[in-house]
């Protein structure tokens, strides 16, 4: 039986899983970085700098790498039609004797060094004006922060702002919510398709229906855990790529707890195993994939990532409590509540081995469900014959 679940589980991966497509996907990401990362330092690689012309009624003395500034004399018309000659990049007209200072930014088209530039300017006359009005550094900082927030908790459990992993609890989140979705998409097509071309019927003449469904719902999980690595890998790329060739900065991952990964990695694999096997239970129900009113149904698994998110900001609360241990939900709530609140460590091992029996349980209802609705043809059960189903051990 172990041989004949592993054999599915073998095909049913295998079936939908195309390593070529893989690396071509994320060989084109590469390509796509390398791209954006010549395009972004094009202006670099040239050794002229954007020509300014500056037309004030004082003298203009702020200096920015990468801008030429030339402070004229001349009317507008007589800039305008230099900057149509190209002779310069943009025109400022400035008037510092009105407040706030007025400045006109003229240029043929929109481009992305013109809103560095806006913002030099601001900084350069934020810092003027403060000199103007005899503000010291620390009265600016002052006005620019006038107050200083620090939360304090008597609950010692909670974790600080600097401590907490609120970017993990998300990220849990978000990679259930890919692992599901594929799972999802998976399941019904497969599930779905095989009992209208009568081809799950044929299988029982050799293995049981809990050895079958039991090899498609590891096979699935492998899928979904698959679509997840995938996204890990793509999303750390990205940050690479933002962190090293954009902001020429060393490669920091310190928004990851590390020390928290191996409890999310468990949560994770029974979470997807219990919503598999409820959504392998509910398509193998399904008679028409276009017209049947049970598909919705198979998206209830999402419903503990959504309230994990909505709970987030109240990790202290009896509600996130009561929900990180019942099982139904636990895979998404108690990762969520340990990245924000420190746990003892019975906490998570009671709430693991509850999703446990609950997975084990699981298993079973979806053999039944399964070996009763991919034998049905023509019409789905109800969901009292469904419900019977599941309660029976028969």
């Amino acid at each position: 039986m172990n041989n004949q679940v592993t054999q599915v589980a073998k095909w049913e991966f295998m079936h939908f899983f195309k390593w070529k497509q893989e690396l071509i996907s994320k060989l084109i990401m590469l390509v796509i970085a390398v791209v954006v990362f010549f395009w972004q330092s094009a202006s670099s690689f040239t050794s002229s700098d954007y020509r300014i012309a500056i037309s004030a009624n004082s003298p203009f003395e702020m200096t920015l790498d990468g801008y030429a500034f030339t402070q004229t004399q001349d009317d507008k018309e007589k800039l305008i039609s230099a900057l149509e000659a190209q002779e310069f990049d943009a025109v400022l007209l400035i008037d510092e004797a009105v407040s706030p200072v007025n400045i006109e930014f003229i240029s043929k088209g929109k481009m992305a060094w013109q809103q560095t530039l806006q913002n030099a300017l601001k900084q350069h006359y934020v810092e003027k004006i403060s000199d103007k009005l005899s503000l010291s550094a620390q009265q600016l900082a002052l006005i620019n922060n006038p107050i200083l927030v620090s939360a304090v908790y008597l609950d010692q459990n909670i974790k600080s702002e600097e401590s907490h992993s609120s970017a993990t609890a998300i990220g849990v989140l978000v990679l259930l919510s890919v692992g599901i979705f594929m799972s999802f998409a998976q399941v019904f097509v497969s599930i779905t398709g095989e009992k209208q071309q009568r081809v799950t019927e044929q299988l029982y003449a050799t293995m049981s229906a809990q050895t079958w469904v039991d090899g498609k719902i590891l096979g699935q999980v492998l899928l979904a855990l698959k679509a997840m690595l995938s996204t890990v890998i793509s999303v750390l790329l990205g940050v690479a790529f933002l962190q090293v060739i954009i902001q020429g900065q060393a490669l920091d991952l310190s928004f990851i707890d590390w020390a928290l990964l191996p409890w999310v990695l468990a949560f994770v694999l029974l979470g997807l195993y219990f919503s598999t096997a409820f959504m392998a239970a509910i398509a193998a129900a399904i008679d028409d994939p276009n017209h049947s009113g049970k598909s919705s149904f198979m998206m209830i698994p999402l419903v503990p990532m959504i309230l994990a998110f909505v709970l987030m900001d109240s990790p202290s609360g009896w509600v996130m409590t009561f929900l990180s241990y019942f099982p139904l939900t636990a895979f998404a709530v108690m990762p969520v509540k340990m990245a924000l609140v420190d746990v003892a460590i019975w906490q998570p091992i009671l709430s693991l081995v509850l999703t446990l029996a609950l997975c084990i349980y699981m298993r079973g209802v979806a053999g039944r469900l399964f070996k009763m609705g991919m034998v049905m043809y023509g019409k789905e059960p109800s969901f009292k014959q469904m419900l019977g189903w599941a309660i029976s051990e028969r």
